[in-house]
């Protein structure tokens, strides 16, 4: 069986990990073969600080490509950012202003990356920002920047026809939504009793 990739989108702070984890446990309870990869700009960005300049969304892009590769012996992978996202924060980055020769080139290489990539991904579910955001110490963006970044990842999907899904809700209505978009029998896990 080729591996079924699911990623899910949305800016930082908007329940992402959160619904990953709570997926793969579903999912491995289901008996599943089912592994995933958390982001990995955000072990960068805790392990050498701010990004700073456009070139570094190329390494992330490496980094994120690399352990979401090392999920192709799963049936399932599952994965809260996608190889695509580095070249919507690179957009991001640069903004309005006025772009060197060596920008435009990078942003260019990450666009074609981005479109090769996104056919490997097999479901995209963006969840839109419904809980407010709460710094964590690691990110740099403030809601209003998140907000602006839930935008980017959108319009990106939007303007380049990627089909993806919307879910909103709880974690728990989210993931049934997915395991049922996946036609996976959803028994909500109970939750132990402190004793």
């Amino acid at each position: 069986m080729k591996t079924k990739r699911i990623a899910v989108l949305g800016g930082p702070r908007c329940g992402k990990t959160t619904l990953i984890q709570h997926l793969y446990v579903e999912m491995k309870i289901a008996g599943l073969n089912v592994g995933y990869a958390l982001e990995y700009s955000t072990d960068y960005l805790r392990d050498k600080g701010m990004i700073e300049t456009i070139s570094e969304q190329y390494g992330i892009y490496l980094g994120q490509k690399r352990i979401e590769d090392d999920l192709s012996s799963f049936d399932y992978a599952l994965t809260d950012y996608a190889t695509f996202i580095p070249y919507v924060y690179g957009r991001f980055m640069l903004g309005n202003k006025q772009r060197t020769k060596k920008e435009i080139q990078i942003l260019k290489d990450l666009y074609c990356l981005a479109i090769e990539d996104i056919p490997n991904y097999d479901m995209i579910i963006y969840i839109p920002r419904e809980f407010g955001y709460v710094k964590d110490g690691v990110r740099w963006q403030d809601e209003e920047v998140a907000r602006q970044i839930d935008d980017a990842i959108l319009n990106f999907l939007k303007v380049e026809n990627i089909d993806y899904i919307e879910v909103k809700g709880s974690t728990k209505d989210r993931a049934k939504e997915i395991l049922s978009l996946l036609d996976i029998n959803y028994k909500e896990t109970k939750e132990l009793d402190d004793k």
